[in-house]
């Protein structure tokens, strides 16, 4: 199922929208433009509880918080409010903007994580983006510099893989343990 795109809208028309649908019924705001979200598969959520848990582990050490969806993260960056709900965030030392975004991939939103939160993510600074893809069992990573994402590299279910902001690193299996 595609998701549906709503073009020129504001963060004030954002919160307008009717609220007393079904609460199924999620949406986004990135540059100017609504997405109506539809719901996340079993495997898909499993892997989202599975990275919430590992990052809650360290969350004594790091004193880093994640959250998982649904959860908004408002952020302004490039002359305009955005709404979106990540699957899972880390906030460490800055409250109001995360320093790790993890987006599984679906294939209703596989575009728009690759491409718009990306691009995104990236103008607002945040320091680790994740694409997680299930079927591939695989993560990529990408990590800011100079206010550009570069390609750190594909981690496999063999990998280790470190996360900065949280100055530890953790085992790619486990995000795809069942």
């Amino acid at each position: 199922m595609q998701a549906h795109n709503l073009e020129n809208y504001s963060y004030e028309d954002y919160l307008d929208i009717d609220k007393s649908t079904p609460e199924s019924e999620r949406y986004e705001l990135i540059f100017g433009h609504i997405y109506m979200m539809s719901g996340a598969s079993a495997q898909h959520q499993d892997i989202v509880l599975s990275i919430a848990v590992r990052l809650k582990q360290s969350q004594k050490q790091s004193g880093c918080s994640p959250r998982i969806a649904p959860f908004d993260l408002k952020i302004e960056c490039s002359g305009s409010i955005n709404v979106v709900q990540p699957d899972v965030i880390l906030y460490c030392q800055e409250k109001e903007l995360p320093c790790a975004v993890f987006e599984v991939l679906s294939p209703s939103t596989a575009y728009k994580d690759k491409s718009l939160k990306k691009d995104l993510y990236e103008s607002c600074g945040i320091l680790n983006y994740f694409l997680v893809d299930p079927l591939a069992k695989t993560v990529d990573k990408f990590i800011l510099e100079n206010k550009k994402y570069l390609y750190d590299r594909c981690y496999g279910v063999d990998d280790k893989m470190s996360i900065e902001c949280l100055q530890e690193t953790i085992e790619v299996n486990e995000i795809f343990e069942q």
